[in-house]
């Protein structure tokens, strides 16, 4: 079996029910237990008092890696993160190192031999498999502790619903409705439902601080991941620098380029952007990509706000098409394939703006980033 085929087998069980399940939520039809009872078959659980969870609608995946990057002195940690930043494989890390092909391929056919087959609309769910491959690898590798980020939610969730000593929400905001909704106190019931699994929790405040370098969230993600780590070791603990999967910039010649993900105005810095347009005197393009169950609405009326030109790229794919109904009543920039990079760079047009800023989802800025970042 080589990586390719393990992807398909990932993908196909979902993408079989797909049709059968679309526009019902997750409470009905996702039964994370099925990928529960595999852990437990093969003896993958972790000890609860080794794991560290991370939910929320903003600043989860920045948090569960700082924390991992935290508790490095004090051991061997695995860290899973969803979705991935570029390739499937960085998914999942070990002290900072992404499995190789050979250990991804290895450490799936030891868990595929024990995942029953399913008839749609039942059906496995990707990130519940991504869950094992690296539960089993872990494993393999000794590690001491857990970082684990859960998927879209919580209760329907394979990370959701393991056991740990420390849960952490970072932000609840209207996200994903059609799954975990409709609305944003059954959303918020879905992630606070993390308290039932864990020892311990962290829930952060809902201020905002105004970033200088970057928007506030990575500050306040940075506050937060430092006091999750220290409520989990019951120390104090020094934070160190650790690259941020949803926020960075790049000088060109003609232009700086940034990239955020963004997906709900309660995360958008406004005095970030604000001063980040007047340093270029207003000649910023804004280049969004939102889905339809995301906060369209807001983020757009944040941009437009503040004056500057947004435009609107639509992403479309077997694995990653989302409806962009609202996208389509816009400017639209750019309209293809989510994962073909030479496409974006030939099909998205920049005009003489000092600055581009790319917003959208972590899907959006994994194209981003190996378009123009890497």
């Amino acid at each position: 079996m080589n990586y390719t085929q393990t992807l398909d087998l990932i993908f196909q069980s979902y993408l079989a029910a797909k049709p059968l399940i679309a526009g019902k939520l997750d409470r009905d039809v996702r039964n994370p237990q099925i990928i529960l009872d595999v852990a437990a078959q093969l003896d993958l659980l972790p000890p609860a008092d080794r794991v560290i969870k991370v939910t929320g609608s903003k600043g989860k995946g920045t948090v569960a890696r700082l924390c991992a990057e935290a508790l490095r002195p004090f051991g061997k940690v695995g860290l899973l993160v969803s979705p991935e930043e570029i390739t499937h494989l960085d998914r999942m890390r070990i002290d900072g190192q992404a499995i190789s092909e050979d250990d991804f391929i290895t450490s799936f056919e030891a868990i595929w031999q024990a995942v029953p087959a399913l008839e749609a609309p039942q059906y496995l769910s990707p990130y519940g498999l991504f869950l094992l491959v690296a539960l089993h690898w872990f494993k393999q590798q000794g590690v001491d502790y857990f970082v684990l980020e859960t998927g879209r939610g919580v209760k329907f969730d394979e990370g959701g619903q393991l056991a740990a000593k420390l849960g952490v929400v970072t932000s609840v905001f209207l996200e994903h409705p059609t799954y975990l909704g409709p609305s944003l106190g059954q959303i918020a019931a879905d992630k606070l439902s993390i308290v039932e699994s864990c020892a311990d929790i962290l829930v952060a405040d809902t201020q905002m601080p105004v970033g200088e370098t970057a928007p506030g969230w990575y500050q306040k993600s940075q506050g937060v991941a430092q006091q999750a780590v220290q409520q989990f070791i019951g120390q104090a603990v020094d934070l160190p620098d650790a690259p941020c999967a949803s926020f960075g910039q790049r000088q060109l010649e003609d232009c700086t380029l940034y990239y955020e993900g963004m997906i709900a105005p309660e995360s958008a810095d406004r005095a970030f952007l604000s001063r980040l347009i007047d340093r270029y005197d207003g000649s910023v393009c804004f280049y969004t990509s939102l889905p339809d169950d995301k906060d369209f609405q807001g983020v757009c009326e944040i941009l437009e706000e503040l004056g500057c030109d947004n435009r609107h790229i639509i992403m479309i794919g077997e694995r990653g098409f989302l409806s962009y109904d609202q996208a389509r009543t816009k400017t639209l920039a750019y309209e293809g394939p989510y994962d073909d990079v030479a496409a974006l760079q030939t099909g998205l047009n920049f005009e003489g703006h000092r600055a581009r800023y790319f917003i959208g989802t972590q899907t959006f800025l994994r194209l981003v980033k190996q378009a123009y970042f890497l």
